[in-house]
């Protein structure tokens, strides 16, 4: 059982750290956008197709970092897992 309670708690707190990091994502995507905007808007009609092609974060790229992002931190959470499993803990809870 209380194991299960520290199993828990890694799970949160690695699920909060990966949730972040899609979050940064998300900011850098975003950022990216607003300044590939900027220059579209600067930029003669003429150069829009090689601004097009020199876009790298578009909906596919952001969608592979999010899966990649999620991929690890599972694998990290059964890492985790597996690791405790090869302990006993005996817990001592403060009153």
């Amino acid at each position: 059982m209380h194991n299960q309670l520290l199993s828990l708690a890694i799970e949160k707190n690695t699920k909060s750290l990966f949730k972040g990091f899609l979050f940064l994502v998300e900011d850098l995507q975003s950022e990216h956008t607003i300044h590939f905007n900027k220059l579209r808007q600067s930029l003669p009609e003429e150069y829009h197709s090689l601004l097009n092609q020199a876009n790298y974060m578009d909906e596919e790229k952001l969608n592979h970092i999010r899966k990649r992002i999620l991929d690890i931190g599972n694998d990290a959470i059964r890492n985790i897992e597996s690791e405790l499993n090869k302990f006993t803990i005996h817990f001592n809870f403060k009153q």
